[in-house]
């Protein structure tokens, strides 16, 4: 799939092993200028998504970007539930954070801060913890593998991983060609 200037098209390709429920969380980078009424068009989806469990944050915004996280509010709450995930966040700051509400207002803050990435995203899309704290310790540098991130650890997990994430992707974008939903493709979930 080409055209990357429809709502559609992005969710399925950057979203859709969040919105197969494979992956807690994606991030989406939408160029305001390339797609016109962004927001509500994304505000049209919100119903819909969110009555199967999928929710939308905006983690930054400028005139002409929006970076959308998407994510599957159960897994991520189950995630970050984690003794070891929760107290990795808490030595980033996220230690008053009881709700998910809480970890994500925080990542936000955390990015306009840093104006970028903090380091701790990856746990919030899925990435292994060691591969995280592999990423950290070696500054991104001597990873075994990399794909959708760095791999420092299990390397036959996350090619797997890889593999499926992008045959999904690939699936929901057939979809769409299709003529399918989106709204079709996350109720058949």
């Amino acid at each position: 799939m080409k055209s990357y200037d429809n709502v559609e098209t992005m969710l399925a390709f950057h979203g859709a092993p969040t919105l197969e429920g494979i992956k807690p969380g994606n991030l989406i980078s939408f160029n305001k200028n390339r797609i016109k009424n962004c927001q509500r068009i994304l505000n049209q989806y919100k119903t819909c998504m969110e009555c199967n469990g999928i929710y939308f944050f905006t983690l930054s915004e400028t005139e002409n970007w929006l970076l959308l996280f998407i994510y599957r509010k159960n897994t991520l709450k189950q995630l970050i539930q984690n003794k070891e995930i929760r107290e990795f966040l808490s030595s980033y700051g996220y230690e008053h954070c009881r709700y998910l509400s809480q970890y994500l207002r925080y990542l936000k803050i955390r990015m306009s801060l840093q104006k970028g990435f903090p380091h701790e995203i990856g746990i919030f899309l899925g990435y292994p913890l060691d591969d995280v704290k592999g990423f950290i310790e070696h500054s991104g540098r001597h990873f075994k593998i990399s794909g959708q991130w760095k791999v420092y650890s299990d390397t036959k997990r996350a090619e797997e991983l890889f593999n499926k994430y992008a045959e999904c992707s690939n699936r929901y974008c057939a979809c769409l060609l299709r003529g399918q939903s989106i709204e079709e493709l996350v109720k058949a979930v």
